[in-house]
């Protein structure tokens, strides 16, 4: 029988449902919605859209009972509504006094690791104190165009809870099509620092505080910044991937690996940082290294959200075997060096220690159950873990 198309109304109604107008979200119904897309695509083995209804990418998200409301991102920035570059924002509600965290995954959708991390989250997390925002894929619009560093195949199958369900590599920048502009011969950051390379103006992580009448990227990186300062979020941690320590040294380029396995804090968190890579450590046996935000760089969300919010903002870095130079053969998911468990449990465990420090250091807590421990993804995979 030939398999009906996913359309974007179906998409949008079925992977995302919108509680905007009602924030109590049933099990019942949020499950149902949550699983239209992925029904028709991974639990019933059909694989990935492909064709003319490729265009655009929508993710499988599959939230966990814990989520409380629903919004698109557009709810803070209207100009994006109805554009590629609107995206689901979850909350995890406790009802009870404590801090608010923002997880951001899917920056840069060809890490992928760092957008699994936050789904697994958003599948698993029980809030028992304090407020959870996740956004899965802050820029959605890079799952709808391919790597261009190593052309990495698109879709990587993994075994979920449910069945089959499957992972997208997309591009670390914004699809050119949502852009509607053309890349300028350097990006000119609303600071005024000059990015010599055009193309990063569709790159999200170089275009934070944003602009609210700037380019849809500069767009984007306003919107989430209205969110935090809306939801008065306390601390965020944006995941991120890296060319891994033991790649090919790319000619004229920085030694392979420079950035993986490092947290970067801005200033006003680096105690809070310093402690969470000793607690990761001991939890989990990964060793990180700690950076501070540097002035020099702008754009970069570790330094903007921190300067124009009241949010102690960090990213984080894992290493990716499809940002090694010269690797179009790299295994991103069953490598063996580098396990896709390894990755996606160093941000999900380093997420949780940054609340646990936040709170002896603040004196503000959160609260997060229901999330596997390092040794449990490692001994189970990824996909036991995901819906």
């Amino acid at each position: 029988m030939k398999n009906k198309p996913v359309t974007r109304a179906a998409a949008e109604q079925g992977s995302c449902p919108d509680s905007a107008g009602d924030s109590s979200v049933s099990r019942r119904n949020f499950l149902k919605g949550s699983l239209t897309l992925g029904a028709s695509l991974a639990l019933v083995g059909l694989g990935p859209v492909t064709g003319a209804n490729a265009a655009f990418v929508y993710p499988d998200i599959r939230p966990s009972q814990g989520v409380t409301k629903k919004l698109w991102l557009s709810h803070y920035m209207p100009s994006l509504k109805g554009t590629n570059l609107d995206t689901p924002v979850f909350f995890f509600e406790s009802g009870k006094p404590g801090a608010t965290a923002l997880l951001i995954g899917g920056t840069h959708c060809s890490e992928v690791a760092a957008h699994t991390a936050a789904l697994c989250v958003l599948e698993n997390a029980r809030v028992e104190k304090g407020r959870l925002i996740v956004i899965p894929y802050a820029n959605r619009s890079g799952l709808s165009t391919r790597d261009t560093i190593n052309n990495i195949p698109r879709w990587h199958g993994i075994k979920s809870r449910s069945g089959p369900r499957y992972i997208c590599y997309g591009n670390r920048r914004t699809d050119p099509k949502d852009q509607k502009v053309p890349d300028p011969e350097q990006y000119v950051h609303p600071s005024g620092y000059v990015n010599k390379k055009g193309n990063e103006a569709r790159n999200l992580n170089r275009c934070y505080p944003g602009l609210k009448d700037g380019t849809p990227t500069e767009q984007l990186a306003y919107g989430i910044i209205q969110l935090v300062k809306a939801e008065k979020a306390d601390f965020c941690l944006d995941c991120h991937e890296a060319s891994t320590p033991s790649g090919k040294q790319a000619p004229n380029r920085k030694k392979s690996g420079r950035l993986a396995y490092t947290l970067v804090s801005h200033p006003s968190g680096l105690e809070i940082a310093a402690s969470a890579i000793l607690d990761l450590e001991e939890d989990a046996g990964i060793t990180m290294k700690l950076e501070e935000s540097r002035k020099g760089f702008r754009g970069l969300s570790h330094l903007e959200i921190g300067d124009a919010t009241d949010c102690v903002s960090f990213l984080s870095e894992s290493p990716n075997p499809g940002q090694d130079w010269d690797a179009s053969d790299a295994e991103v998911i069953n490598n063996p060096k580098y396990p896709f468990a390894h990755r996606v449990g160093l941000h999900v465990r380093l997420f949780l220690k940054l609340a646990e420090n936040y709170e002896l250091l603040k004196d503000k807590g959160l609260i997060i159950k229901g999330l596997p421990s390092y040794g449990d993804l490692m001994a189970k995979g990824v996909g036991a873990f995901l819906n």
